[in-house]
């Protein structure tokens, strides 16, 4: 099982009351593809937390029915807009939140992408950072990378990027120090060491391709 990668992943609930970020990532054995799903509910409410919730486990109740595992943008945007639909038919109080959802679907060195909302993704190749899903002129990006063995994948949500610099992040994540796992747990303690009055929900999510 994750013959081809490395995961490792940390978060903080930073000065939010609610932790409204949820991820988890999902291998199929049988296919031998690996999803990973970040959420962020927005909102420092139940309500975020729960749409995050909502929208994860949609995506990998698809990943397992073969729709996300079409391995294409368009079918990621499907699911996406199923998840949006689903979260305003579930959630019927007033506060129902934007959702910042990507997804990443792995086989191999392919890698699929889709984001929409703040979350980031970026791509490591040992000696740099670049940001995969940045777009001003679409409300969301996707497309498909063929990795390099020793790529690393950083999916970030905006408490994480937003107040790490870039040579920050690239010495954390190049470093031959570290496995994936504590490299996920350095970038978030970073994150806390600045100790800002305003943070948010932070996750990170890394994923190193090893063969």
């Amino acid at each position: 099982m994750l013959k081809c990668y490395r995961i490792g992943n940390a978060q903080i609930i930073g000065r939010r009351e609610v932790q409204s970020n949820y991820f988890t990532t999902a291998y199929n054995d049988n296919t031998g593809q690996l999803l990973a799903v970040l959420a962020d509910g927005s909102i420092d409410h139940p309500n975020g937390r729960k749409a995050a919730i909502l929208a994860v486990e949609l995506c990998v109740d698809e990943f397992f029915q073969e729709r996300v595992r079409s391995n294409t943008c368009e079918a990621m945007l499907e699911v996406a807009l199923k998840a949006s639909k689903h979260i305003e038919d579930t959630i019927y109080t007033r506060r129902i939140p934007k959702i910042s959802l990507t997804i990443a679907l792995l086989k191999e060195r392919d890698f699929t992408f889709f984001n929409v909302g703040g979350n980031r993704l970026y791509l490591y190749n040992g000696h740099n950072e670049r940001v995969l899903n940045y777009d001003m002129k679409s409300p969301y990006s996707g497309g498909t990378v063929k990795l390099d063995v020793k790529n690393m994948i950083g999916i970030y949500s905006v408490g994480v990027y937003s107040i790490t610099h870039p040579v920050e992040r690239i010495k954390i994540v190049e470093s031959n120090k570290y496995s994936a796992f504590d490299k996920a747990q350095t970038l978030i303690e970073t994150v806390e060491e600045k100790a800002l009055d305003n943070q948010l929900n932070a996750t990170a999510l890394l994923i190193e391709v090893k063969k």
